[in-house]
């Protein structure tokens, strides 16, 4: 595991939403990283025992903080608030599903801010499962698992970052301010997908919300009116 001197503190948050049974895993795997100085858990509302579970885990490692919404809020609003909450200069967001993490993923996604080669790392999977995969591979801004300076957090448009948004705005800042950012590959890390750990219907009309929440991030930016705007044109044009 990496070792950093005299590094500057660092804060993973994790927003959840009805993820019991597998947000310990993610807990257990954060605990084991020694260049984490705190470890925030901000429980969206959940209707299971999601914070139970993370509470359970609070209790044997003194850097772990569990928040909660007393109703779901959305996903953006939960990691803004985990972002509000921690202390530290470097921030490492990471969703709440993960299978097959370890620390040593953690550590590569931390490792180019640390070092100041990378203002924001962006986590992709790799060889963990085809279609998660695929999905990364077509739109890599949509991946929850980062780690970045806090301070740039503060251009990120928070009308934008509602819901699903979140990780759009945060990708369309980095762009518009030039943020220096590396993808980093996550091998053998996935995530279910969420029609199938929703459930049903439930879990398409998930998947209905999260699309649209991403359209509205991309349209209340600057570079996402452009885009619409020359998507607009050619058309016309056609």
């Amino acid at each position: 595991m990496t070792s950093y001197q005299n590094h500057p503190d660092v804060a993973a948050i994790v927003p959840a939403y009805n993820e019991e049974g597998r947000i310990g895993a993610v807990i257990s795997v954060l605990c084991k990283v020694k260049n984490l100085d705190e470890i925030i858990i901000v429980d969206d509302g959940s209707t299971d025992d999601t914070a139970s579970e993370a509470l359970q885990a609070a209790h044997n490692d003194a850097r772990l903080h569990v928040y909660q919404h007393p109703v779901k809020l959305g996903k953006g609003q939960a990691l803004l608030k985990g972002s509000h909450a921690a202390r530290a200069p470097i921030l490492v967001y990471l969703d709440a599903d993960l299978i097959n993490l370890n620390p040593g993923h953690v550590e590569k996604l931390m490792d180019p801010v640390l070092t100041d080669q990378a203002d924001m790392t962006i986590g992709v999977f790799r060889r963990g499962y085809w279609r998660t995969d695929a999905a990364h591979w077509i739109t890599p801004w949509l991946s929850g698992q980062r780690c970045l300076k806090a301070k740039l957090m503060t251009h990120v448009s928070q009308e934008a970052a509602q819901g699903y948004g979140v990780e759009t705005a945060i990708t369309i800042a980095a762009r518009k301010n030039k943020w220096r950012c590396i993808k980093v590959p996550l091998i053998g890390v996935k995530h279910p997908l969420g029609e199938i750990s929703r459930g049903g219907y439930h879990g398409w009309g998930t998947k209905a919300v999260m699309f649209y929440q991403i359209g509205r991030a991309w349209c209340l930016t600057r570079e996402g009116e452009n885009a619409v705007r020359r998507l607009f044109r050619q058309e016309r044009a056609e």
